[in-house]
């Protein structure tokens, strides 16, 4: 009997638990876009940013470790310090973007949106058979690319990682840029094959390609100087798509105004050696990814771990060629 009643009510008691996290995270967003002006609502990101800096102790300390793996002699210890605190305040800002960007309207994106680049756009969105690959980082205001496509009206795919949890993903992660963005939703797992061809059928596609590998099939490139492991399949929809690959990202100004820089395209190196393709095209991408991180190191994601750990901290187990 309570064998039929567990697998009877498991499933419903899931359910339930995640529509009430679903239903915090709305309260959330009516809090956050409750605060009339945009520069406030991040300024409450920023202490939100500062609290965490303080508390989450080990969050602290792998950003810490990253910066000093990153960077090294090239700032003091002091200055790693300042702008760990200053990326807590970048992350805390960002759940803020989130969820007020699903509510700007067009007026409103024109007014805090200065877009860069028009050139390398422009020649994206020239008539032609290939698909457009745009390919960013979890660097800067990622989210804002969002209102950027609802802003310019382009339609496609972007690849995102879900939540385990039903209801965000359908009703907020999976609906980015609000109601009217041109943005399809794609869940990251198993949908190699379905973004080539979506690609080779002359469609956008954008991801956030900075996304660590692992040593099953390792891809290793260059990063601050040090080999890091890179995914490669974000080479690999550029290869098998037969793209144009074009670098997008979205930076925070003062003022709480935006920047959208569309860059040059990347070449992209196809030969009869694919895994070489595949090593080469990730180090172009990651040599994008390190400018970008050098220019404002402050809107970075140091948390994430993508150096091997100097120290023996939990989950650090993949190998590099350094060691």
């Amino acid at each position: 009997m309570d064998r039929a009643l567990t697998g009877h009510d498991g499933p419903e008691i899931k359910i339930f638990l995640e529509y009430v996290v679903y239903l915090f995270f709305r309260l959330l967003e009516e809090a956050f876009c409750l605060i009339p002006s945009h520069e406030k609502a991040l300024s409450v990101g920023r202490f939100i940013g500062r609290v965490i800096f303080v508390c989450a102790r080990e969050r602290r300390l792998a950003t810490l470790e990253n910066l000093d793996l990153a960077f090294g002699n090239e700032i003091s210890a002091s200055q790693r310090r300042l702008l760990a605190r200053k990326n807590f305040e970048h992350l805390g800002m960002l759940p803020i973007e989130f969820f007020r960007l699903r509510r700007w309207t067009q007026a409103d994106i024109a007014e805090r949106l200065e877009i860069s680049g028009k050139k390398s756009f422009d020649v994206a969105w020239a008539p032609g058979e290939n698909g457009i690959y745009y390919m960013t980082a979890h660097y800067g205001s990622f989210e804002v690319l969002a209102a950027v496509s609802k802003f310019l009206g382009l339609k496609g795919h972007l690849v995102v990682t879900g939540a385990p949890n039903r209801f965000v993903n359908e009703r907020m992660l999976f609906r980015r840029g609000g109601d009217e963005t041109g943005l399809n939703i794609l869940p990251h797992t198993g949908i190699v094959r379905s973004v080539i061809e979506k690609l080779l059928s002359g469609s956008m596609v954008v991801v956030l390609a900075d996304q660590r590998g692992d040593d099953t099939r390792p891809i290793w490139v260059n990063f601050f100087g040090r080999k890091v492991l890179a995914n490669g399949v974000f080479a690999k929809f550029a290869v098998e798509g037969r793209v144009q690959t074009f670098p997008v990202v979205a930076t925070r100004l003062p003022g709480g105004r935006y920047r959208c820089i569309f860059e040059e395209e990347i070449p992209i190196q196809v030969s009869d050696d694919s895994q070489n393709d595949l090593e080469v095209n990730s180090q172009r991408f990651h040599d994008v990814f390190e400018r970008w991180l050098r220019e404002d190191p402050s809107q970075g994601f140091w948390m994430h771990r993508k150096f091997k750990r100097k120290s023996k901290r939990k989950g650090a187990k993949n190998k590099s060629p350094e060691q």
